[in-house]
């Protein structure tokens, strides 16, 4: 069991080959320990041990090997091609999102790739997301600051737009100036 577990090609492998190996040469070692060391749950351990007794040494090996999931969805051509066509402006006008670009990906390959997929081809390429920076409101022509302040009403111009007030706002009842700390010893 020495030699398969060294012989392991991923981690899930050698945990499994390590937790049958401990537990058949230290019957007494406890299953909750063994499960926190390698850091997996207690199922996990159980599911192991059920394998290995029901399906033997097999049950153990990592059956995933050679699966590395799905292959890539665009090869070097279309990588090429993506990188050729982003050179120039989207269809619709605009600037390269991810959406768009996935949008090109499903046309050319006829594989549907999310949002996420699309942007990470981006940074593959080299390209990054660029971003305008903002401009500052004084920055803008006197109509614009007029038209802002129409829209949103939110820019004073003579800067007297002071909406305080005497009152208070906490209601009917309170009154500025009439709360008194109260002392914690009680009168004797």
């Amino acid at each position: 069991m020495l030699q398969r577990q060294r012989a392991a090609t991923t981690i899930d492998e050698r945990d499994r080959w390590f937790a049958i190996r401990t537990l058949t040469r230290q019957p007494e070692y406890s299953r909750a320990q063994l499960a926190d060391q390698l850091g997996r749950a207690k199922s996990w351990l159980s599911r192991i041990i059920r394998l290995y007794n029901e399906h033997g040494p097999e049950a153990i090996e990592d059956r995933r090997k050679g699966r590395a999931g799905q292959p890539p969805a665009l090869n070097a051509a279309h990588r090429a091609l993506l990188d050729e066509r982003l050179q120039s402006a989207p269809d619709d006008g605009g600037e390269w999102t991810g959406s768009k670009v996935a949008e090109w990906i499903e046309t050319q390959t006829g594989r549907r790739v999310d949002t996420t997929t699309a942007r990470l081809y981006l940074h593959r390429l080299g390209y990054s997301r660029q971003k305008g920076r903002p401009v500052h409101p004084k920055a803008a022509s006197e109509e614009e600051q007029l038209e802002q302040q129409k829209k949103f009403g939110r820019w004073s111009k003579n800067g007297n737009s002071s909406t305080r007030t005497n009152e208070s706002s906490s209601g009917v009842r309170t009154k500025r100036g009439t709360a008194r700390k109260v002392s914690s010893a009680e009168p004797g």
